[in-house]
């Protein structure tokens, strides 16, 4: 039982089942969905599946702080939302809803620019708490634009994918004919844009839009220590590991493989936050070790919100947060600061091993 209340899921894997469940095929293929044949999408869970937690012992940690913060936005958890374009599948009040379960456990949310929410209500929920993805949709002057009315709403910090030039080809939703179109965005209505600009924005580009805003720049989809390196340059204040959750290069690198080197190759003051394959606080725990200041869910939340919306949404996050405080707790860590990468180890996979309850 978690804060006090009989559980209306009691594990991670009731909310994944529940939404297999209630879901339409069609936007569940396009959630589950990875590029091409889904190599990365399988070697993403088969990494974190590998990685595995050593734990130490005779430690004082009768008390366990799981707080955290990015761009100096305090989280009482390490895990965020990450940006999904499409939560309205999910759920009706598309990231304003997101949003909320986030505001109910004291994390953050990344709102895509694609929501259907009004963006400034989003912020609204939590002032300097959550976060505004944006993906290039235009030019200098489109961008100025945008970052000056985001700038207003109190947004924590502005996140720029820059690993979506082209929308990846996914077998998966080809084959299952369901395309998802972007709705009614109030906050691109009038405004006009073309998918074309994300092939041409450069790292030129993204120094002058550091330039541009005094709120703090995440750059999204940084895969290698040297754009790491080059973002930084640019004027980012955290660098932000991930590879779309596997849904546009197949057959790339899992997040949590490069990681390390990563975080190694920025200043110590740079946050470095991953997401792509996470689903329980164990994993979290993993990556915390590796150096990441906090970790992002996407497909999970998708789930969540089909599952049971708001409130199916802040329980995933209360058991994740469980989790991790149990796990920190039983490797001898009492605080983020504990975690080192001598808590983890790369191990045997048992993806595709059966429990005794499982065997017939």
């Amino acid at each position: 039982m978690i804060d006090g209340e009989p559980p209306e899921f009691a594990t991670i894997g009731q909310i994944i089942e529940r939404a297999r469940e209630i879901l339409e095929p069609g936007p569940h293929a396009w959630a589950a969905a990875g590029a091409g044949e889904e190599v990365t999408l399988a070697r993403n869970r088969l990494a974190l599946n590998r990685l595995a937690l050593v734990p130490r012992v005779g430690r004082d940690v009768s008390e366990v702080d799981v707080s955290t913060s990015v761009v100096g936005v305090p989280m009482a958890m390490p895990v965020f939302l990450a940006p999904v374009g499409a939560l309205g599948l999910f759920d009706e009040g598309d990231s304003l809803t997101a949003a909320r379960a986030a505001t109910d456990r004291s994390t953050s949310a990344m709102t895509s620019i694609l929501t259907t929410a009004r963006w400034g209500d989003v912020a609204a929920t939590a002032p300097e708490r959550h976060f505004f993805q944006i993906y290039v949709l235009g030019d200098r002057a489109w961008l100025s634009d945008l970052v000056l009315e985001v700038d207003s709403y109190g947004f924590g910090g502005l996140c720029v994918t820059m690993d979506c030039s082209m929308i990846g080809r996914r077998d998966r939703s080809l084959v299952d004919g369901y395309i998802w179109r972007t709705g009614e965005t109030v906050g691109l209505a009038g405004r006009g844009w073309d998918n074309s600009w994300r092939a041409r924005f450069t790292w030129d580009d993204l120094s002058w839009l550091c330039d541009q805003t005094a709120t703090p720049v995440i750059a999204k989809g940084i895969m290698t220590a040297e754009d790491a390196a080059l973002a930084v340059d640019c004027g980012v204040e955290a660098i932000y590991v991930s590879n779309h959750g596997g849904r546009m290069v197949d057959h790339s690198v899992s997040t949590i493989e490069v990681l390390e080197e990563i975080v190694a190759a920025v200043d110590p003051r740079i946050d470095v936050v991953i997401d792509s394959g996470f689903t329980r606080g164990a994993e979290v725990c993993a990556a915390l070790a590796l150096g990441a200041k906090a970790v992002g869910i996407g497909r999970l939340q998708c789930w969540a919100l089909a599952a049971g919306g708001r409130r199916g949404l802040a329980r995933t996050l209360a058991m994740i947060e469980d989790e991790i405080t149990r796990t920190m707790a039983n490797i001898g860590c009492a605080s983020l600061a504990d975690l080192t990468p001598d808590h983890v180890r790369w191990s045997a996979s048992t993806l595709g091993w059966e429990t005794e309850r499982d065997r017939p």
